[in-house]
């Protein structure tokens, strides 16, 4: 989704979370909130009122090379159900591939502004690796469990997000004298279509934006039944349209490179796409 300013502020007003009704639901609630967001605190040294650059940079990298798991798991589960079972996905499919992509795009924003040690490496593989198996059981047993720890998960990610926005805005912050100054990198910018002077700030502004759309999605989905088609599905339709719209700059670069051969492999392309 290419986010409008004022869709992102609209949601930095509230960060509405789920209050947990069944026992699947606490269990879950436990393990996120109680465990890993305290767990992870304490590991990165993050403090929420006036976090260090250095805290937030380990802490985001971690952050999203673990929430691109999710949605890939859900995903390859479903696809393996349908062929498996001979019968349709409604819709569900898609949804799931296009946050994990989604995701994996955060992970590239973030490495373009910060560094990855060896440790932070040995530590984003240790991660992938349990949450590969911990999640893929999970949506085993249970489908609508794995939806609601990944929406309790998305909760956390735009708390995180909400408060380092503020800490960039507040002067006499780590973050205010850190962050402030510095420019959006260009994947980011050409991801959001964002504006060619855009701040670091309104990249994590956007990367909030994004987290907060997964907790919705994922919390929805954690109510639904298995077979029940995908609520979501004339969204993506609306922002694939609009993303297809290129700027007039790459517009008029792509028709004088337009050739009969070029034609043929952009149709192709579509074809194959639908």
């Amino acid at each position: 989704h290419v986010w409008e300013v004022h869709e992102i502020e609209e949601r930095l007003k509230s960060l509405p979370t789920h209050t947990p009704e069944t026992f699947s639901d606490k269990i879950m609630h436990f393990l996120v909130k109680s465990i890993l967001y305290n767990g992870f605190n304490k590991i990165t040294g993050f403090k929420k009122e006036n976090p260090t650059a250095r805290s937030c940079e380990w802490r985001l990298i971690i952050l999203e090379s673990v929430a691109g798991v999710p949605g890939m798991v859900a995903a390859c589960m479903r696809h393996f159900r349908s062929l498996r079972t001979l019968k349709r996905d409604y819709g569900w499919i898609h949804t799931l591939l296009e946050e994990a992509e989604n995701e994996r795009m955060h992970l590239l924003v973030c490495l373009k502004m910060f560094n990855a040690g060896i440790f932070t490496r040995t530590m984003v593989t240790m991660a992938q690796y349990t949450m590969v198996g911990f999640l893929g059981l999970t949506y085993i047993i249970h489908p609508k469990a794995l939806h609601r720890f990944v929406g309790y998960l998305e909760e956390t990610a735009s708390e995180t997000y909400a408060s380092l926005i503020r800490s960039v805005q507040t002067p006499g912050t780590h973050l205010n004298r850190e962050w402030g100054h510095l420019r959006a990198p260009s994947i980011a910018v050409n991801y959001w279509r964002m504006d060619k002077e855009s701040m670091w700030l309104d990249v994590l502004k956007n990367l909030f934006a994004d987290e907060t759309n997964h907790r919705d999605v994922n919390h929805t989905f954690a109510t639904m039944k298995s077979d029940d088609p995908n609520p979501f599905v004339l969204k993506h339709l609306e922002d694939a349209a609009k993303a297809w719209r290129l700027p007039a700059d790459i517009s008029e670069v792509n028709e004088k490179n337009t050739s009969k051969n070029g034609l043929e492999e952009s149709q192709k392309s579509t074809a194959a796409f639908r």
